[in-house]
């Protein structure tokens, strides 16, 4: 995890991954479509094997901080 980034008075979580891959996260959607995927070219992720790893990395991320 490189770093998270609040935006929109903290209603947005953008969290940028090691392999320049981005999560984005929103507070006033339901849990199961809160998380949105994007690879380093900004193109969204629909491969289910890789949004999970990137949402455990999320998930070992918010347990840190």
């Amino acid at each position: 995890m490189i770093k998270c980034e609040y935006g929109d008075s903290g209603n947005r979580c953008l969290y940028y991954l090691n392999n320049r891959s981005l999560v984005q996260e929103s507070c006033f959607v339901p849990v199961p479509f809160s998380l949105r995927f994007y690879d380093a070219r900004q193109r969204m992720i629909y491969s289910d094997v890789i949004r999970q790893q990137m949402k455990q990395a999320v998930m070992r991320y918010k347990k840190q901080h």
